[in-house]
């Protein structure tokens, strides 16, 4: 009994740190890790929230989360899953028709909302560029190789008052010639940007919210990608 309570202090202590509290619905692409790190809690360790608990006790709500194709762009660009704050996409990037990257171009431009994760370097580059009209390139890097410091062009972004510094994860993403706002930054490029594009944001976040292979990963580590 008195670990499970212990337990349970622990984990609700790791769902209510620090973050940002406004209300956001989102609607997702990419199902890769819906039923691991991403959807599931405790995971890889012991006692840790899932991602989608982590957002919603800041107000951050996922409508729905659906493979990257053509059809579901157009379905959710048609309204057919309601109303919503922003998109995300996430693991695993497909390529999708020139269509439909107008679409997301279309959207940002209108004054939407795009986040895209990590996806091991296998097609962010892609999207973005195909989206969006960037340049950027991507590459994967190792557990720990690399630690990003957050730059001061954090100020004034939804990033501001973030983590001092994020440490590579499960092969995290890091971008070369990254447009907009250089937000984290370490020695194999950015792993966080964002962009004001027309009259949206387009934000990059170079970790998967999937996983961290265990050690050597901390909690504390994990938690600041979540912030």
């Amino acid at each position: 009994m008195k670990k499970s309570i212990l337990g349970m202090f622990v984990f609700a202590v790791l769902v209510s740190l620090s973050a940002s509290s406004y209300a956001l619905d989102f609607i997702k692409f990419g199902t890769s890790h819906d039923t691991d790190f991403w959807g599931t809690p405790d995971y890889e360790f012991g006692t840790f929230p899932s991602t989608l608990q982590y957002l919603a006790a800041r107000g951050k709500n996922e409508i729905t989360s659906l493979d990257l194709t053509d059809g579901n762009v157009e379905n959710v660009f048609n309204g057919d899953f309601g109303s919503f704050d922003a998109i995300v996409v996430s693991e695993s990037i497909s390529q999708i028709s020139p269509g439909s990257y107008a679409l997301f171009t279309q959207y940002v431009n209108s004054g939407g909302c795009v986040i895209v994760t990590g996806d091991h370097a296998n097609g962010e580059d892609e999207f973005l560029n195909n989206s969006f009209g960037y340049n950027v390139s991507v590459i994967t890097v190792l557990d720990v190789v690399d630690t990003f410091a957050i730059t001061s062009f954090a100020s004034g972004t939804s990033f501001a008052n973030g983590p001092a510094e994020l440490v590579a994860a499960d092969l995290t993403s890091a971008y070369g010639n990254a447009p907009g706002a250089v937000i984290y930054s370490g020695t194999t490029g950015v792993t966080v940007f964002t962009d004001q594009f027309g009259g949206g944001i387009v934000s990059a976040i170079g970790w998967d919210y999937c996983c961290t292979e265990g050690a050597p990963n901390t909690p504390a580590q994990i938690l600041a990608w979540y912030e």
